[in-house]
């Protein structure tokens, strides 16, 4: 994962940021008797060592978390997809081969990968390892990389497969800068939760461009990975005698994606009960 490559964006620290924080700690320092520059010092240090710690993760090919968040690397979710059936024998393979045949088929992807995801909860007595179906694309001219990850499990002959499409924005420099910049002022309000792996920093200086031409390609990549994997499934299901006819139904419901101004919504039966997916594509948690 290239978590620099901003492709046609000029990432850059801006004038006006660097202006506005000197001018600012200025001021304080003068009303401090340069105590806050202090302050600033050792906040700066600990926000910058533990953004270049998940920094450093996220480029890993080590595919660990704690507890939460196991795709928190690939970015924000536009949109995930459950589906339960019944049979008394295992399809697993056959569903994966026809995915990963027709993504490489029907889009630009060419590399279809598995992923192992460890669970390091120090509460485990062993540490929990997990398989997924990794399909990642190029990132949009405006450094937006489009990941969809896909898994399959069975309870007794109950079958389920699922999976997620995941944006993920560039490191953003001038928010970066921010972040370290303004630390003084911001660490107690994250470092708790960050401990607590309620919360990391790389999601605060990821950006997923806001503008139309970003919206309409991300929009296009997301409801094509979708479209071939509910096609896919559905002509699986249906040489194995399954009904779809629901699932049919729910996928014209599910594809009624808008993605705009970095927010995703979808249509009303994504993630079961759950009428409407919303989340600001900036920080948000996987």
């Amino acid at each position: 994962m290239d978590l620099i490559n901003s492709q046609n964006i000029n990432n850059r620290i801006k004038k006006r940021t660097v202006a506005i924080a000197v001018i600012m700690h200025l001021y304080l320092a003068i009303f401090t008797f340069g105590l806050s520059l202090l302050l600033l010092a050792i906040a700066g240090f600990v926000t910058s060592m533990l953004l270049e710690k998940d920094i450093n993760e996220a480029k890993s090919t080590a595919n660990s978390f704690n507890k939460k968040f196991p795709f928190r690397h690939f970015g924000h979710v536009f949109g995930s997809f459950q589906h339960i059936f019944n049979h008394a024998y295992s399809i697993e393979k056959d569903i994966s081969s026809a995915i990963e045949g027709a993504i490489k088929t029907k889009t630009p992807i060419t590399s279809v990968n598995t992923l192992s995801v460890i669970d390091t909860d120090p509460d485990l007595k062993n540490c929990e390892q997990r398989r997924f179906i990794k399909a990642e694309s190029a990132p949009t001219s405006r450094g937006t990389g489009i990941t969809l990850i896909l898994n399959q499990s069975s309870y007794g002959s109950m079958r389920s497969i699922q999976w997620r499409v995941l944006a993920g924005g560039y490191l953003d420099r001038n928010a970066k800068f921010n972040l370290i910049a303004y630390s003084l002022f911001t660490i107690l309000f994250w470092i708790r939760p960050y401990f607590k792996r309620e919360t990391d920093l790389i999601s605060r200086v990821r950006t997923i461009y806001s503008s139309a031409y970003n919206d309409m390609d991300v929009a296009t990549q997301v409801r094509c990975l979708h479209e071939v994997v509910f096609d896919e499934m559905i002509t699986e299901l249906d040489k194995n005698g399954i009904d779809t006819s629901e699932l049919k139904v729910q996928k014209m419901q599910v594809m009624n994606i808008n993605i705009s101004g970095r927010k995703v919504n979808m249509g009303n039966v994504v993630k079961g009960a759950m009428n409407k997916i919303s989340g600001v594509a900036k920080g948000a948690k996987v």
